[in-house]
Parts: structure tokens; C-alpha cells; sequence
């Protein structure tokens, strides 16, 4: 770690510092009533975190037998363990996606509590595709799995796995989606010092099949 990792590691609460230590979420369990089995461990060539594919196995048992979960069948209770790097947004409009929930770990690791900003932040050349990517998971529905760079004050890019599952409507009409973020390379302590103010490099953009298929080829919008 170089001077500035070393103060940001250190400025951190004490409390939070083990969730951002090693493959502290790689252990990190979803509480299912039944077995995980069955939850694949990649999808499209990329391997799952084992976050991602907690939260997934979770969504999978919520939904039940309906295309996604709703609402009320979000139990934070059984996302516990997760609840340090989930993100919980709801559509306000057709243009904002708004962060409900933002995890501790990613309030720390990151820097910034983006509770009550629009995911999609200043308008830019990319932001109607990643607008139709999200929106396309209520559409289909389906899953998205995504590969983004986060970059630091330096420049330097670190890959993240972003997790992005429907949740349904509930009474006021706003969908949802839940998802966690991750690193993709295990780090002995996360003590980057992040910048939002750049378009996180999008690596790969693969759609999940839930049941109901994937937005076609055609479309352009996975990678």
C-alpha cells in the first residue's frame, strides 16, 4: 500500500475495516430456506463472486414461482450478511435511477454515501445504453452481470463485478433492482482512494436468463 492507501485504511471506522479485509465477502452467506446447488457459479464465461451469486441464489428463492420478487418479499433479514455491499435502487422516472440502500463496505470503500443520487449522474455519450441495459431487466426480466473499471485518484483502473436484479413494483408504482458490488481481485485490505467523477470502463455486460430470455443481440447493449 502506498502513503495515501495507508491514511485512507486507517482513517476508516473500526468496525468496517473487516469487511474490506481480504475474502472477508467471500464468505459472506444469504439466509435460504433451501439449498444453493443449483445456482450456477459463472454465467457467460465470467465467474460468479461469491457475493453475486449469494445475492442471485437469495432472488432466485424470493421470487418463487413469479417472473421476479417484489417488493415486500425484499427480507433484509435474510440479506444480512450482504447487506455491507448491496445496492438498492428505485426507478423515480424514466430517466432516474436512485440509490436506496448504499452498503457500508461501499460507502467506506468508495468514499462517498450515495444514498438519494441517480446512478446515472451527468448526462454523457453512454448514458441512454446504460439506461435501456437497466431498464431491460423489468422488460425481459432478466439479470445483468457486468464487469466495470473504478479508478483512482492516480488513474489506476480496478475491476468490480456489479450484480443488477429486478425487483417488482410495489403499491407506488416504482420498479426496483437489488445487486452487489465486488472486486474482482482479492486485495488484502480495499484502501483505494476512489474517484466517481469518470465513466467507470465498462469490460463486459452479459444478461442472466431468469426464465423469460434475453434482450436479443441486436440491441447492442451487452458486451
Amino acid at each position: 500500500m502506498d502513503e495515501r492507501a495507508s491514511e485512507i485504511a486507517e482513517g476508516r471506522s473500526a468496525w468496517v475495516k473487516p469487511l474490506l479485509q481480504g475474502d472477508a465477502a467471500g464468505r459472506v452467506k444469504a439466509r435460504l430456506k433451501n439449498p444453493s446447488d443449483h445456482v450456477p457459479a459463472e454465467i457467460g464465461g465470467i465467474a460468479l463472486s461469491n457475493a453475486g451469486r449469494e445475492i442471485y441464489a437469495w432472488w432466485l428463492e424470493a421470487r418463487g414461482d413469479k417472473p421476479m420478487p417484489s417488493v415486500a418479499d425484499v427480507d433484509l433479514r435474510a440479506l444480512v450478511e450482504l447487506l455491507p455491499y448491496i445496492r438498492y435502487l428505485s426507478w423515480e422516472d424514466e430517466k432516474r435511477l436512485v440509490f436506496r440502500i448504499y452498503g457500508s463496505a461501499l460507502v467506506e470503500g468508495s468514499g462517498f454515501d450515495l444514498t438519494g443520487h441517480n446512478i446515472f449522474g451527468p448526462e454523457h455519450a453512454q448514458v441512454a445504453t446504460d439506461r435501456a441495459r437497466l431498464q431491460a431487466l423489468h422488460a425481459q426480466p432478466c439479470g445483468l452481470l457486468m464487469i466495470r473499471d473504478v479508478y483512482d485518484r492516480r488513474g489506476m483502473s480496478y475491476p468490480c463485478e456489479f450484480m443488477t436484479l429486478p425487483i417488482a413494483p410495489d403499491a407506488d408504482g416504482k420498479a426496483r433492482v437489488i445487486g452487489t458490488v465486488i472486486p474482482c481481485e482479492l486485495v488484502s485490505e480495499w484502501a483505494v482512494d476512489v474517484v466517481l467523477d469518470r465513466i467507470l470502463t465498462l469490460r463486459r455486460a452479459v444478461f442472466i436468463d431468469t426464465g423469460s430470455g434475453v434482450p436479443p443481440a441486436s440491441l447492442g447493449l451487452g458486451v
